[in-house]
């Protein structure tokens, strides 16, 4: 489109649904600590009104009128805002969104309503001990950076934000050098064009947003958070530095990451829960930007076993160090990815957000095959490899949440993680 606005449309066929992204790459990871949380605020007020929608209800109703839903979440490199409809009313819900990103009202006592709210969600997140030992893991491993702040943003900046402030950065964010348009279901793509490049004609350029750099360090200095709180469990995550988005490794990374700790086939899941049998559940998990990256391992257990538990995580990436993974591993691991990106395929709201992510995020634009075709190319020396490029043996920070000492001693190393009680 003239305006900057990029346009994907993805036929998904026999399909009875069609879902609309509308994505901006502008997310909580662009915002100085001034403005963290404004990207969130605004997303949230979208669904306040517009000149043509005023209220929420009108907006909602529009949506579920045609038997749909439409959300929003906010991420640190994306903001996004989707429906998902049947297929006749392609038309109808690509104008809502339309409306909604195009004109929002940002009435004064609106705010102040969604002003509370957000403050209400904030104090919810921190009474989450899991969201509590997130938070720490991502401000210790992007210290002074956007990704490494509450995506929701602290209430001292929550409580000053102003109407002037909130319409100037939806503005910024939904210029179009800074959104894409993905659409998936069984539709005519010129059809399909035609309608989006008619209902976003309105769109201003604007200005294409930058990501603020980050360098990262080897291991934050601050390697250990305790949150004491009264609480059944202790929940805990072993966390540390990983690849950026377009490392060639990223691959390997993947699968060491899927047997490491994906799915109840994984080393941690056969260690933690059916061997030794004091976790429910413990995951891995990648957390890919665009300059860094992180692998972060969750789970939570007994305050009486999180020695234990800390210590058999510690060991078990040691052993994948030190030894790979063997070649049923690296083929479970494979299909496993390999099965969750095919089969998501299915529905249409993941193909429009798999294309909406490739065309914000990457480098070069993959299709799904494409994708898993890069997967069955990876060897199990390439996951030996990528292990031991980021697994060193003081890697790991580690942030634990429950009825602990604040001056407890938690195992911290691979190799030799320090026995100690809690």
């Amino acid at each position: 489109m003239a305006n900057g606005v990029r346009i994907l449309v993805a036929p998904v066929s026999q399909s009875r649904s069609v879902t609309i992204n509308v994505a901006s790459r502008i997310g909580s990871g662009f915002e100085s600590g001034s403005e963290q949380g404004i990207s969130h605020f605004v997303e949230h007020m979208l669904f306040k009104g517009t000149l043509n929608r005023p209220s929420h209800t009108e907006i909602a109703t529009a949506i579920e009128r045609l038997g749909g839903t439409v959300n929003a979440v906010t991420e640190p490199e994306m903001t996004v805002i989707w429906s998902r409809v049947g297929r006749q009313h392609f038309r109808e819900a690509v104008e809502v969104l339309s409306d909604m990103v195009s004109h929002p009202r940002f009435d004064r006592e609106e705010i102040e309503k969604e002003r509370r709210v957000i403050l209400d969600e904030l104090g919810m997140i921190n009474d989450v001990p899991e969201e509590v030992v997130r938070r720490s893991v991502r401000a210790r491993l992007w210290s002074g950076h956007g990704v490494g702040r509450e995506v929701a943003g602290p209430p001292e900046n929550v409580i000053k934000f102003t109407p002037q402030q909130l319409r100037a950065h939806a503005h910024r964010m939904f210029a179009g050098s800074n959104l894409v348009v993905s659409v998936a279901g069984d539709l005519d793509p010129n059809d399909a064009r035609e309608v989006i490049v008619e209902s976003f004609e309105s769109i201003q350029d604007g200005r294409l947003a930058e990501w603020p750099s980050f360098a990262p360090t080897r291991t934050p200095e601050q390697r250990v958070y305790i949150d004491n709180r009264k609480a059944d469990q202790a929940y805990f995550s072993v966390a540390g530095r990983a690849l950026r988005r377009d490392d060639r490794d990223r691959y390997a990374l993947d699968l060491a990451c899927a047997a490491i700790g994906e799915g109840m086939g994984s080393r941690l899941f056969v260690e933690l829960r059916e061997k030794r049998g004091i976790v429910y559940e413990v995951f891995s998990s990648l957390f890919v930007m665009r300059d860094s990256g992180a692998l972060l391992i969750e789970g939570s257990t007994d305050p009486e076993t999180l020695n234990e538990a800390l210590v058999a995580t510690l060991a078990e990436l040691s052993n994948v160090r030190e030894h790979g993974i063997g070649p049923d591993e690296l083929t479970r691991a494979r299909e496993f990815i390999k099965g969750d990106i095919l089969l998501s395929m299915e529905e249409t709201s993941a193909v429009a957000a798999w294309y909406a992510r490739e065309e914000l995020l990457e480098n070069d634009q993959l299709t799904p095959e494409a994708v898993v075709a890069n997967f069955d190319a990876v060897g199990g020396g390439d996951v030996r490899r990528v292990v031991r490029r980021i697994l060193f043996n003081d890697w790991a920070i580690v942030a634990a949440s429950g009825p602990i000492s604040e001056a407890a001693i938690l195992p911290l190393n691979l190799t030799d993680g320090v026995q100690s009680s809690v």
